[in-house]
């Protein structure tokens, strides 16, 4: 170890003592934590800028707020705001939590509308024909993913069944009126 020392100092190098050495070494790793900490900074930024267009896209045909929603759907904004809270219609929020309800939303509030007041159906029931007909729409999905060549008459005659039963609840879309 003498013979290296003496060649550093020889060729004009010098040699570290052991506090010099320490102090490097923990620079080093100083530098490196903080290049770490700012990698993490970015990563999460990047995450969060993802979660944040993906909530906007989400929300990209929420365009209404209550009062207008309410004047469209010819509702006050209380029942609104009631159908909100028993999960009939699930509208977007904006960054100050203010509800945004979209053309999706809209419609829904007429069906729920045409159940209460054509049927005089309650709340709950409203709920559970709401939940059937997602399921109805979902088997249709099924269904007509089926190709042509594929489907029988009992397919053809089931969707059209169950197109039938969504209109008569007036939760038709443009799956439905196919």
């Amino acid at each position: 170890m003498q013979r290296f020392d003496e060649h550093q100092r020889h060729h004009g190098h010098q040699v570290p003592d052991e506090d010099e050495f320490i102090r490097l070494v923990s620079k080093l790793a100083d530098d490196a934590a903080r290049r770490e900490k700012a990698r993490r900074v970015a990563e999460m930024r990047r995450r969060e800028d993802a979660r944040l267009r993906a909530r906007l896209a989400d929300r990209a045909d929420a365009l209404y707020i209550i009062s207008i929603a309410a004047k469209l759907a010819d509702m006050h904004p209380q029942t609104l705001r009631k159908y909100d809270r028993e999960g009939l219609v699930r509208p977007s929020r904006s960054q100050g939590s203010r509800r945004l309800y979209s053309e999706a939303d809209l419609e829904r509030l007429q069906i729920v509308r045409r159940l209460t007041e054509d049927f005089g159906l309650n709340l709950n029931a409203v709920s559970l024909i709401l939940r059937l007909v997602a399921q109805m729409k979902g088997m249709l999905q099924v269904l007509d993913s089926i190709p042509p060549s594929q489907r029988s008459h009992a397919i053809e005659v089931i969707a059209a069944q169950i197109r039938v039963m969504i209109t008569h609840l007036g939760a038709e879309d443009e799956q439905t009126r196919r």
